[in-house]
């Protein structure tokens, strides 16, 4: 269509939607694709109040705005009548002098009434902007403790950097404490935290009665049903519980509450499949759904490319293919939207690929005459600290980024960072895309339809392809599908959400048993329950003790209680060796961690561990788990790297097999463990001992060690931030700061000032 064409097209279109032909999701996608056509092209007074009128006629006054971005003019310098009522409809939406909300944000605004329990689902696309909604709700309900529960500390991270450096957000920091931490010493009047659902529960066995929350929000939320979980990291499948147990928590006390997540479908109830749990969950908890999931503010394009020779996607972008393989066809396809400088995200199904993918890219050299000259430092300060062969680097060089789950984190933050400021032209990732990770891609190229070796869900794929193009930096995306079953996926019956707590006859993990009300038990589950609480009560365990560590169940925590009273009185003073060395340096006694993992080893499920466990080194005397330990504790993530490259691994294998040992296996596996342990040997120690259980001194120096892999306030909010070891060393090591501060390369400068501000921001956030 020409541009008159277009014009009478979304004149007929908003003519339908006033005579209720079509319904606003419908219109907000023509508005959507008119601006698309015309953002490039020469822009009149009359074009520019028509596209002011129309952007608010679909309710998203920001379309407008957005023209700017493509170097429009849009001072408007006449009014007319239709001018005149856009300006006065867009000063509704305006929530301060900068900040404003679509219409359809406003709607769920409107729903918080003062004086009433406001508790609602919202499910919305990706694009629809579920986070700013919620700072503006806070705002306007002016509650005083609020909590913020987000999946990932990336996203934690986010959020606190955006309330600490913004000047938009100065209300929160004028307001609000603001914590990130679990462990807090001191509160303000008016108390906000963000937290991950692990760190919620953690702050909750800290102070079960200090703090009623006014307002809880939850992103994410579909991860209450394990079947939803896009991880790609196979963890032993209980971050569902985390998520059930931290909604169960956040409901208390008749607080406030918004649930969100994206593109979750609901039953109907005329299904045969249909399953009531989730209808059950929102009756009982008097909560209110929310559907936005048709209303897509950037509008999608999807194109499934099988074996075409000629392809059109759009206007601005076409391919020719000479091949019809795979590898081929994705050279072509980078090279030609990098020609009209746009960037692409690749996805791919693993770990593997993301970096097989990158390679053949850097081969293909489909970006010639890159200049990393801009981010040089950061170039040259991971070819410093890890090896200049990393693919990772070469990646770099080349403009190609790479992103998954076994790359350090502070290194994954700067290249989404990189490829959004669009010094990176391509990113090739695996699901840790969906998640925690903001990006700037106008274009997505899926190259398999799995995640790991798992089919994607129709919920999988929309998410997925909810990173082509991002509400205020395009007005569309493009996904294209490269020779793969994606579509399949996209086009599938979707699956509706469940909870399992609500369900009479979903299998309930022990944990459940103890969240679950009765009529939603089996009497072989309230059977289970009672000998639970029996078995319990035999040894004398009370319910502060067994509700530490909520993840892991009560009858493995009775197990560990079993095994620390078998221990023999030299394997006791062991660990009060181990204990010592703790806690005045962090490193460990082989002999007392030796002894610690024979107390828990019988309720480890994960093989990997297990194998970690029962593995002896050459004198068959110690767990290769205890000396991996004593090497990371003692020289970092590099001390492990370079353990691994001296048993014959490149720096690649290297650099992935001490991520997932110290991401996965150390932060998570271990320190749940090693967690029971820790209230189960204190509390046996204070009966024994004749003391408090806050008198007995444990493994919890350790503990937060690992989790956090620092120990000083400023330490672990550094290292949730995300930044090179040599800086979190900088907070841990208060005597020797100078020296370490002035051995920081320009990168490292450069992120210690920038975690200076948040800090210095956190420090002083308060109303008192």
């Amino acid at each position: 269509m020409d541009r008159i064409e277009e014009t009478t097209y979304v004149l007929k279109q908003i003519n339908r939607f006033n005579s209720k032909e079509i319904s606003d999701d419908i219109l907000i996608k023509k508005v959507c694709d008119y601006f698309n056509e015309i953002k490039h092209d020469s822009l009149n007074q009359s074009d520019l109040k028509f596209l002011k009128y129309i952007s608010n006629i679909a309710g998203i006054p920001h379309y407008f705005d957005l023209l700017n971005n493509f170097d429009q003019n849009t001072e408007i310098e006449e009014y007319n009548l239709n001018t005149f009522s856009s300006l006065l409809y867009e000063s509704t939406l305006h929530t301060s002098e900068n900040l404003k909300v679509h219409k359809y944000q406003m709607e769920i605004m409107d729903l918080f009434q003062i004086g009433k329990q406001n508790r609602f689902f919202l499910s919305a696309s990706t694009s629809f902007g579920k986070t700013h909604i919620v700072f503006e709700i806070i705002k306007k309900m002016n509650y005083g403790n609020v909590v913020l529960v987000f999946p990932t500390i990336a996203l934690l991270s986010e959020n606190l950097e955006k309330l600490i450096s913004d000047d938009n957000y100065i209300y929160f920091r004028d307001k609000y404490k603001i914590h990130t931490l679990s462990e807090v010493t001191e509160f303000g009047t008016n108390n906000l935290f963000i937290y991950t659902p692990e760190r919620f529960l953690s702050f909750k066995e800290k102070n079960p009665t200090t703090i009623n929350f006014d307002f809880a929000f939850i992103d994410e939320i579909y991860k209450i049903d394990n079947q939803y979980i896009l991880d790609e990291q196979v963890r032993e499948n209980e971050r569902d519980v985390a998520y059930r147990l931290s909604v169960f928590y956040a409901l208390e006390n008749n607080v406030d509450v918004l649930l969100a997540g994206p593109y979750i479908e609901f039953f109907n109830s005329l299904n045969s499949d249909y399953n009531s749990s989730f209808d059950n969950f929102l009756k009982q908890n008097k909560i209110e759904l929310i559907n936005y999931n048709k209303y897509e503010i950037v509008n999608k394009s999807y194109d499934d490319i099988k074996s075409s020779k000629h392809v059109d996607i759009d206007n601005n972008l076409e391919f020719d293919f000479e091949s019809t393989r795979k590898t081929d066809r994705l050279v072509n396809i980078v090279k030609t939207i990098n020609k009209i400088k746009e960037n692409t995200i690749v996805y791919c199904s693993t770990r593997n690929y993301t970096e097989k993918y990158a390679t053949i890219l850097l081969e293909s050299d489909v970006i010639n005459n890159h200049s990393y000259t801009d981010y040089s430092d950061f170039v040259n300060h991971i070819a410093k600290n890890f090896s200049k062969d990393w693919t990772i680097i070469k990646a770099l060089k080349k403009g190609v980024g790479v992103h998954h789950g076994l790359i350090p984190k502070y290194i994954q933050k700067e290249i989404v960072s990189l490829f959004n400021s669009g010094h990176l032209k391509v990113l090739l990732s695996t699901t840790t895309i969906t998640e925690g990770v903001n990006t700037s891609a106008k274009n997505l190229i899926v190259l398999h339809s799995k995640k790991g070796d798992k089919e994607l869900k129709k919920f999988d794929a929309k998410n997925i392809a909810g990173r082509a193009g991002r509400f205020l930096h395009h007005y569309s995306g493009r996904v294209i599908v490269l020779q793969n079953d994606f579509m399949k996926a996209i086009e599938s019956e979707p699956e509706g959400i469940k909870h399992k707590n609500y369900d009479l006859e979903a299998p309930k993990d022990e944990i459940d048993l103890f969240y679950s009300k009765d009529e939603f038990l089996s009497q072989s589950d309230k059977d289970k329950k009672i000998n639970i609480k029996l078995e319990q009560e035999k040894r004398g365990i009370p319910d502060e003790i067994f509700n530490l560590y909520k993840v892991v169940s009560r009858l493995d925590k009775i197990i560990i209680y079993d095994e620390i009273k078998k221990l023999s009185d030299v394997e006791i003073e062991s660990i009060k060796s181990l204990i010592r060395i703790i806690t005045y340096k962090m490193d460990i006694d082989n002999d007392g961690f030796q002894a610690i993992l024979k107390v828990v080893y019988p309720i480890i499920k994960n093989e990997k561990l297990k194998f970690l466990i029962t593995e002896k080194d050459r004198n068959q005397q110690y767990s290769i788990l205890t000396h991996l330990l004593h090497f990371y504790l003692v020289g970092g993530f590099m001390s492990s790297v370079r353990f691994k490259i001296t048993q014959g691994k490149t720096i690649d294998k290297s650099i992935s097999e001490t991520a997932q040992f110290v991401y996965n296996t150390l932060k998570y596996q271990v320190v749940k463990y090693l967690g029971v342990f820790n209230i189960m040997y204190r509390f046996i120690q204070s009966q024994e001992e004749n003391k408090l259980f806050e008198e007995i001194i444990g493994i919890d120096r350790l503990l937060v060690k690992l989790e956090y892999n620092a120990l000083t306030d400023f330490g672990r909010i550094a290292s949730d931030y995300g930044v090179p070891s040599s800086i979190v060393e900088y907070y841990e090591e208060e005597n020797k700061s100078s020296e370490i501060k002035a051995n920081f390369d320009n990168y490292e400068l450069k992120i210690f000032d920038r975690i200076e501000r948040i800090i210095n921001g956190t420090d002083k956030s308060t109303n008192a």
